[in-house]
């Protein structure tokens, strides 16, 4: 008779398919698949020089390495838009140069 009522519970439970989730539906991009704006890291360059927190040198390798993401992102684009893996490397690309940026700027020791 114990055994009946630790029984019990197993016989009530529901089904194990009716415990899993249906299929996981894509959810719709936000983006029409078009290469990402990059003047907010073209903006920081200016900014940043004409604060004089960066050399010629370094915005103009800063905007080099910019005209490099519009290169990879207009080439992706070409193929009739990005995948969101592309989307994904090229946002990765601009942070890293964004955060090179923001990074504060080296300064010497004190003599």
């Amino acid at each position: 008779m114990r055994s009946a009522f630790l029984l019990l519970p197993l016989l009530l439970a529901a089904p194990a398919a009716a415990q899993r989730p249906g299929p996981i539906a894509p959810l719709p991009r936000t983006d029409s698949g078009v290469a990402p704006d990059l003047s907010a890291t073209r903006d920081s360059i200016a900014r940043e020089r004409r604060a004089g927190r960066l050399s010629r040198g370094d915005a103009r390798r800063a905007e080099a390495e910019v005209d490099v993401n519009a290169a990879i992102a207009a080439r992706y684009a070409a193929g009739g838009g990005l995948s969101d893996s592309a989307r994904a490397e090229i946002d990765n690309r601009d942070r890293a140069t964004r955060s090179l940026l923001d990074a504060p700027a080296h300064r010497q020791p004190p003599r």
